[in-house]
């Protein structure tokens, strides 16, 4: 015979976990939580009167880490039971949070070259466990505007163009550069690597958008499009508007 709940023990229950977090963060800040607890203190701010263990879990289960859960878009997060719009956008918000954040204390610092991509983005990549694609919009300085990650799933991520494009505009970006990661150290670019880096030369270039490189990630070494000169040809395709295929011994 099931138990009764008992909805006054239940929400001391809850609200002793919730203190118990406080209590932690003040004392410690977020340097004892693990990446659920993380998810489920951030709630608590938005999710005033609910449990939020549960659903950090389910966050957590369906995204597979912190990074994923504040990276997934708003109406992606809202399909986890528990999470409400306010609670979606606010998750969503934190990413956009620390990408501004960090941004700002390196004003100075410009991305202006494919060696100054790979040494900002080199550690970002190094933290994933599956594979993203991170876009990362630049202003005309070299300044980073906005760093935008897509999941894949364990061994591929699917992009689509016109999402490239929207988070391209939305910054007014005068360039960009492209990375993704290869779990294993495999660096060479694929196929479909190459088809997808012509196909944003395709969309980004008419609208007067200068892709600097699209960098691939293995464990412990990094392939670079641009210094490769596979990002020039694909360059020259688009402005010939025909298909080359000079870059086919290389890959």
């Amino acid at each position: 015979m099931s138990k009764v709940k008992d909805e006054k023990t239940d929400a001391q229950i809850h609200h002793g976990r919730r203190e118990k977090l406080r209590q932690s963060f003040q004392k410690y800040g977020l340097e004892t939580f693990n990446e659920t607890q993380v998810i489920e203190f951030a709630l608590g701010m938005v999710i005033p009167r609910n449990d939020t263990n549960p659903t950090a879990h389910r966050l957590m289960n369906t995204f597979g880490s912190l990074n994923g859960v504040i990276s997934a878009s708003p109406d992606k997060l809202g399909k986890v039971d528990g999470v409400g719009a306010t609670a979606a956008h606010f998750l969503h918000f934190l990413k956009q949070f620390v990408t501004y954040i960090m941004a700002r204390e390196h004003e100075d610092r410009k991305i202006k070259s494919p060696t100054d991509a790979i040494e900002y983005l080199r550690n970002v990549m190094k933290t994933y466990s599956v594979e993203y694609f991170i876009v990362l919009c630049l202003d005309k300085k070299g300044a980073i505007l906005l760093q935008q990650s897509i999941k894949g799933d364990m061994d591929k991520v699917n992009i689509n163009l016109r999402d490239v494009v929207d988070i391209a505009l939305r910054v007014q970006s005068a360039s960009v550069v492209f990375a993704h990661n290869h779990l294993d150290d495999n660096i060479h670019p694929s196929n479909a690597d190459i088809h997808l880096t012509r196909g944003l030369v395709g969309v980004l270039a008419p609208l007067g958008i200068n892709i600097i490189d699209h960098i691939i990630f293995g464990k412990d070494k990094q392939h670079s499009f641009s210094l490769s000169g596979v990002l020039d040809i694909l360059k020259r395709e688009h402005m010939d508007y025909r298909v080359s295929t000079d870059y086919l011994d290389y890959s």
